[in-house]
């Protein structure tokens, strides 16, 4: 039961998310799978979720009002996220499927790698639904197989059990995909996350458009997603940063599948990317696609004074004309705050810089209307004179 008035938001906005500081009384067994049934303080329905007595969201909406959801209601929302993704035109074998609250699903993500589709649990709530996403998905994809990748940090707050591990087909826990006409190694059993940064797939695209004939320098690389695109649309130079030796190595790897690419094009560096830019050498196109500077709003403000610094000296690394394209995936740091970053950046860099073009996670990765948490990555593409 939640607190007088606290049902505002679910009601008025649809918001999926129920926080801890909103509930009165939390049921007896609450957590231990299924769906429960959120009330009001007047006692009414407000509608049906997934709790997480451990999480700061104690609930996750699946339905709103009175009337439990359907018995098929999980198979109707997959059958769902799939046709939509079957119209979008997207010219890769790897996309995501289902992106959570963005399709209605919240603790479900799904992502297609070639023959593999690779799931994640966030909540306890749907670890007894996998097999019933199993049987649907092949249903729906005849012959994939399906791998579900254990978050360990959700496992940790939702107290998951469901290890990592083929829940149909067999496999490596590897594959190749295609992306843009290159082809990429998609570790998807040791990989972060997924495997693979779907989300960053139409930016990459946006990149490429402008690489051909420049020097290009990639920050936090991780497996080479955007040096290999910028790469096979015409750069000249392709110099990749990266903390993870095996990131790199699995980079390499990708390079290998892609005889039109000559290997003496790439530099793969291992280091710590700050110390890489006070070199202060000069590339025409720089990426910087850190990982979170904040996962919870106490980190705010350290996370807002690094992407100062990472942008500020990314901005002074540009060759005069260069293009940066720039990102955070900080759910804490709204696109306001990384905006008044950015301005403050190319103040002290300095440079006249124009922000040409607000970028965004592709259109795979959509975000309900109501829920603006759901939209997490945000970037800029900047031109310094």
């Amino acid at each position: 039961m939640l607190k007088p008035g606290r049902e505002s938001p679910a009601r008025r906005r649809r918001h999926p998310w129920i926080f801890q500081q909103a509930v009165a009384v939390t049921p007896e067994g609450a957590g231990s799978g299924g769906l429960a049934r959120v009330e009001a303080s007047d006692g009414s329905v407000v509608g049906w979720g997934f709790p997480s007595p451990g999480s700061l969201i104690a609930v996750r909406l699946v339905s709103f009002g009175p009337e439990e959801p359907a018995e098929d209601w999980l198979e109707r929302r997959l059958s769902a996220a799939a046709a939509v993704r079957a119209r979008m035109g997207i010219e890769s074998d790897a996309l995501r499927l289902v992106n959570a609250e963005g399709d209605f699903l919240p603790g479900l993500v799904a992502d297609r790698y070639a023959d593999t589709i690779v799931v994640s649990l966030h909540v306890r709530g749907m670890e007894p639904l996998a097999p019933r996403v199993v049987d649907c998905l092949a249903r729906l994809f005849p012959g994939a197989n399906v791998y579900l990748k254990r978050d360990e940090h959700h496992a940790r707050v939702e107290g998951l059990v469901l290890a990592s591990g083929y829940l149909a087909g067999s496999g490596d826990g590897r594959t190749v995909i295609t992306e843009g006409g290159v082809k990429a190694v998609v570790d998807f059993a040791r990989g972060q996350k997924t495997g693979f940064y779907l989300d960053q797939r139409a930016n990459r695209t946006a990149c490429a458009s402008v690489a051909a004939g420049r020097s290009v320098l990639n920050l936090f690389a991780y497996t080479g997603a955007f040096s290999l695109r910028a790469a096979g649309a015409g750069a000249v130079r392709v110099v990749s940063v990266e903390s993870s030796q095996h990131a790199l190595e699995q980079a390499e790897e990708s390079v290998r599948l892609n005889p039109d690419l000559s290997p003496a094009m790439f530099e793969w560096v291992h280091a710590d990317v700050f110390d890489h830019l006070a070199r202060g050498e000069r590339f025409d196109l720089i990426i910087a696609d850190p990982p979170p500077f904040a996962r919870r709003r106490m980190e705010v403000e350290g996370a807002l004074r690094g992407y100062l610094t990472l942008n500020q000296q990314a901005l002074r690394c540009l060759a005069p004309g260069g293009i940066l394209f720039t990102f955070s995936c900080s759910g804490a740091v709204d696109r306001q705050m990384f905006r008044q970053v950015i301005e403050e950046a190319a103040l002290r860099s300095g440079r006249r810089v124009r922000m040409l073009r607000e970028l965004h996670a592709d259109v795979d990765h959509p975000v309900a209307a109501g829920h603006p948490e759901g939209e997490y990555l945000k970037g800029w593409m900047l031109h310094a004179d």
